[in-house]
């Protein structure tokens, strides 16, 4: 059970938040919404197990939102316990650690990439995570009103298009499966999604996770 932090070490907290996007091979999951993954068991070096119950959301088709918390060496999972004691709900959690992020590299710019429009920061490692930011998305479809098809084959790539760019659509449809297969350690997802009516809809699923060897 985590502690309730003093308000010095929970500011601390608050400001090393941060989140990252990333796939759970094999889901499809239909609608948008924050869907807590539930504890489980994994095992440990020397033998025996632990139980774990991170901060992780199934968000839509195959992606999945990580909250982790940054320290001088690394991003540590932050557990389900520790955002309880924080007093933050899952979408405050996000909200913030998206505010985080445009103080540490800056709001998003919009860049054309061939056909397509690009979404980049000062930190590309986590350019995908603008996915979640919603306000972004909604001044793009004020530009767009028929809506957008977005895609996140890596981690560092952040596409889109209006979706009544027939060329661009199917450009994206031909070339993000192969993007994504490309990536290796940057690999994020293989679907394309589209943003439309302020709500996210899976338009193309991602790619079937190949089989395992038997």
């Amino acid at each position: 059970m985590t502690s309730t932090p003093t308000p010095d070490d929970k500011d601390a907290r608050l400001a090393a938040l941060r989140l990252l996007l990333r796939e759970r091979p094999g889901a499809d999951k239909a609608e948008e919404s924050l869907a807590r993954v539930e504890p489980f068991t994994t095992a440990i070096p020397g033998g025996g197990s632990v139980t774990l119950a991170p901060a992780w959301y199934d968000l839509i088709g195959d992606l999945q939102v990580r909250l982790v918390r940054e320290t001088p060496d690394a991003l540590l999972t932050l557990e389900v316990d520790e955002l309880d004691a924080l007093g933050l709900a899952a979408d405050a959690a996000i909200g913030l650690a998206l505010s985080n992020l445009r103080r540490q590299a800056g709001a998003p710019t919009v860049q054309p990439w061939h056909n397509l429009q690009r979404v980049a920061s000062a930190e590309e490692a986590f350019d995908s995570n603008w996915f979640v930011d919603r306000a972004f998305w909604r001044a793009r479809l004020a530009e767009h009103p028929q809506g957008l098809v977005v895609a996140v084959p890596r981690v560092d790539a952040l596409l889109f298009a209006p979706a009544g760019d027939d060329a661009a659509v199917a450009s994206m449809r031909r070339g993000i499966p192969q993007l994504h297969q490309e990536a290796g350690d940057w690999r994020l997802s293989s679907a394309l999604y589209l943003f439309q009516d302020d709500r996210w809809t899976v338009l193309q699923p991602a790619t079937p996770a190949p089989a395992e060897a038997g």
